[in-house]
């Protein structure tokens, strides 16, 4: 009787046990998506890190006309950090949308920015454009960037030729989430620089249009 009663109990876990094993038999990278599948359809989370209180005021008093409200931009950067951490792949000119987890430097900005800007009644002044042209023709030009906003970079010491989010300003060091391509692995990380590091060209304010 005992055996049969175990044998039961075995039967009725049974399903469960394998659901388990199907769901460790996937890659983390699939978990993450279905993960990020749930999450893209709510609000990003909340902004964290050193400079959260200034950023939890959100305040747009001396905003340019035509920039991203605070608010928005924090918002992008919460969708950068999904990105980084969903294994993404790098693709040169990709801006794929996060179940398909393939973009580029600009790709990456473009798509983080049209998640936050999603019903809020903003648009981007182009869905498809280079760092180049977000510096030249997309951005207001600031020395005092709020988390969400962009860092123009070089690698050739001349043309904007890279462009992250913006996190924060920690001691000397510039902290970002940016897509580059790292070979094998994911390409969007959190990474930091001095601020005096002449790869760091610039900072902006993604414009947008109503």
């Amino acid at each position: 009787m005992k055996k049969f009663q175990h044998a039961r109990s075995f039967t009725k876990w049974l399903p469960l046990f394998i659901s388990v094993l199907l769901l460790v038999s996937f890659s983390s990278c699939t978990i993450a998506l279905e993960i990020l599948d749930d999450l893209i359809t709510g609000e990003p989370s909340s902004t964290s890190g050193t400079n959260t209180d200034s950023q939890s005021s959100y305040d747009d008093s001396d905003l340019p006309a035509g920039g991203c409200p605070s608010q928005l931009a924090a918002s992008a950067f919460e969708y950068a950090k999904k990105y980084a951490a969903a294994d993404t792949q790098y693709k040169y000119g990709a801006q794929d949308p996060l179940r398909s987890i393939q973009v580029d430097c600009s790709g990456l900005v473009i798509r983080c920015y049209r998640y936050a800007l999603e019903n809020s009644g903003y648009s981007l002044v182009q869905n498809d454009m280079s760092s180049s042209f977000m510096y030249q023709k997309a951005s207001i030009p600031t020395t005092t960037p709020r988390r969400g906003d962009l860092v123009f970079m070089t690698y050739n010491n001349s043309t904007v030729s890279h462009v992250g989010i913006f996190d924060r300003f920690e001691g000397n060091q510039v902290y970002f989430i940016d897509a580059t391509d790292q070979g094998k692995g994911k390409c969007v990380t959190e990474r930091h620089y001095s601020k005096t590091d002449k790869k760091i060209v610039a900072y902006g304010i993604m414009k947008v249009k109503q």
